[in-house]
């Protein structure tokens, strides 16, 4: 005898089987919206279950089928999950029999208290069961978009559903947890880039940007993005049709140069825990570079800002390069150097997709409900697309945030700062920036296999500090290879009678900086700023062979940004538009590769 789910001899035998499990408590009818039920109580045989009577024994249901996934999941949700993400529920629910017009709902509890809202209804209620469920297909399942405050500690889940008449099923719990993680925290910064050639003007990014976070949301293990724009760095370079064309280089070109700018801010303006991002108008015909980030070390990265009105490809851009700022190095397929040997997931072309058959990983687009399927899904630091985040890359920036989060900041050492920045040729030799020395908390840096001298004029070693520089590539829109940038960009004390900088790698010298023999100190007088014809503008005396950097401040000197480093000339522009203050006020500081001067400007005039 086969008895049916909501049968009357299937209610009966249900609720013998009840009160010899929950010894003797009585429970009738079928899972309506607003009830609780207990946890474990077998209110309906499974789907397509035959019984044989006079059988009067049975066991609690099997605990629900729930997939929990805030980006990328697999069965059983291995992938951790971050309390105040968005969150949604699949709940697989097959039957032999092909009920229609079942309802089904998300019951939980926290510590035994029903949460607020439970239960849920699916978001795609009523549906008709089927004998199996594709994950591939988000109707297969019974979808739940979870509230905010379900996702924080441990809550216990089970699903229940229905159709009223002949179809009741209660099953058991599933306990999930959700990790704490921090917000992260993105600032923007407009490249304000002149043309030296190929067109004239200053071209600046439009705001607002807020679709440079879009993508990077949607797939990092993150609760939420909390987006800052800083003030425009100026920048001079070639364009094509009156549209910035950086050149790149793995030791010049003007990519590397602009990556050194957001890096120089982000080390004077205290090293903060958001990851700092240059943002310019790129010119784009078929291929270009479109982005380049430090592979850890620097919360620093540089990007274009997409394709057309919509900024097509300038998320996923952003994505890349702070995943590179996380330590990530390339997945491998389509051309990407600096491929991590690590990397779990491969095709068999030996691409990295997002998972494989042990680990069936399945992304899930919040934003569009759209699913991502692992073998035809690539890794979001692969060159390849389509393109979503694996377990293995999820994980990986959790780990990075958790453990910067977890580690005590290194104390800021009491007394000035001397900026030193390099990249390292193909020869192993080091070319040195101008040094600054700023009024700002130095940071020793990170031990490594270089060692950072600052000299007297006797020759005597000042100071040595051993550092690590750190590696970049750029990444280009038609997935070709580009060479690597090795460089490093320091705020290390600064001391009294230093006349000059070199860098050793073990005992031999790979790099020397010096003044030059005929260049006198800077001045410190004169300069004016002014807000004229729609900007602020800054000129100040200067001499050929010195090399400025400037910093404003919009509140009248209770803090800085840097709007422009190794500028070659004595002034310049920046659109009003981004850097409009009634209490603006501009500083200039004037290096002669060692020596530095501070001019200051005082407030911006206005007309």
């Amino acid at each position: 005898m086969t008895v049916r789910p909501g049968s009357l001899v299937g209610r009966l035998l249900a609720v013998f089987v009840s009160l010899v499990l929950s010894g003797g408590a009585l429970i009738l009818g079928p899972s309506a919206p607003g009830e609780a039920r207990p946890i474990h109580q077998p209110n309906a045989d499974p789907p397509g279950t035959t019984i044989y009577l006079p059988l009067v024994m049975g066991s609690p249901q099997a605990p629900s089928d729930l997939e929990v996934t805030q980006a990328v999941q697999q069965p059983g949700n291995p992938v951790r999950l971050l309390a105040n993400r968005p969150t949604f529920v699949r709940y697989t629910l097959t039957s032999a029999i092909s009920y229609t017009g079942v309802s089904a709902y998300l019951h939980a509890t926290r510590d035994g208290t029903p949460l607020a809202g439970s239960p849920l209804a699916a978001l795609n209620n009523p549906r008709t069961l089927k004998a199996t469920a594709d994950r591939s297909q988000l109707n297969d399942t019974f979808n739940f978009q979870l509230p905010l405050s379900w996702a924080s500690g441990s809550v216990e889940m089970w699903g229940a559903a229905s159709n009223g008449t002949t179809f009741d099923i209660v099953q058991g719990v599933r306990t999930v947890t959700f990790s704490p993680a921090d917000p992260m925290g993105v600032t923007v910064l407009p490249i304000a880039y002149t043309c030296t050639s190929g067109g004239a003007g200053t071209v600046v990014p439009s705001a607002p940007y807020d679709y440079l976070i879009d993508y990077t949301f949607r797939i990092y293990p993150v609760p939420s993005i909390q987006q800052t724009t800083h003030a425009p760095i100026a920048y001079s370079g070639p364009c094509t049709s009156g549209v910035p064309n950086p050149v790149y280089g793995s030791t010049g070109g003007d990519w590397v140069a602009i990556l050194n700018l957001v890096t120089a801010a982000w080390r004077v303006e205290g090293s903060p825990n958001n990851y700092y991002y240059g943002l310019l108008d790129v010119y784009c015909a078929g291929s270009c570079i479109a982005g380049i980030g430090w592979v850890g070390g620097s919360k620093a990265a540089v990007g274009f800002t997409g394709f057309g009105a919509s900024h097509s490809s300038a998320s996923s851009t952003h994505a890349h390069e702070v995943g590179h700022n996380h330590g990530r190095w390339h997945a491998p397929g389509c051309g990407a150097g600096n491929v991590d040997a690590a990397y779990p997931y491969h095709d068999t072309s030996g691409r990295g997709i997002i998972g494989d058959d042990a680990h069936p990983n399945y992304g899930l687009d919040l934003g569009t409900l759209s699913i991502k399927i692992y073998p035809s899904t690539f890794d979001v630091m692969t060159y390849c697309s389509p393109e979503w985040v694996s377990d293995y890359t999820y994980e990986a920036l959790w780990a990075f945030d958790a453990a910067q989060a977890a580690a005590a900041p290194a104390p800021p050492l009491p007394y000035g700062t001397l900026l030193v920045s390099g990249r390292i040729a193909g020869d192993g030799t080091i070319q040195l920036d101008p040094a600054y020395r700023l009024d700002v908390p130095a940071r020793l840096p990170e031990a490594g296999d270089y060692r950072l001298e600052l000299v007297d004029r006797a020759g005597t070693v000042l100071e040595a500090m051993a550092f690590e520089p750190a590696s970049a590539q750029g990444d280009r829109t038609d997935g070709e290879p580009t060479p690597s940038v090795h460089g490093f960009n320091l705020a290390v004390p600064y001391r009294e009678g230093v006349e000059s900088l070199r860098v050793l790698k073990g005992d031999v010298i790979v790099g020397e900086l010096k003044p030059s023999p005929d260049l006198p100190s800077p001045s410190g007088g004169g300069g004016e700023a002014r807000i004229q014809d729609g900007e602020l503008q800054a000129a100040w005396p200067g001499q050929d062979g010195l090399s400025y950097l400037v910093r404003i401040s919009t509140d009248g000197g209770g803090s800085w940004q840097i709007v422009g480093v190794n500028l070659t000339t004595p002034s310049f522009a920046l659109p009003l538009s981004v850097s409009e203050s009634k209490n603006l006020a501009v500083e200039v500081y004037a290096s002669d590769g060692i020596h530095t001067t501070r001019l200051d400007l005082g407030r911006a005039l206005t007309p």
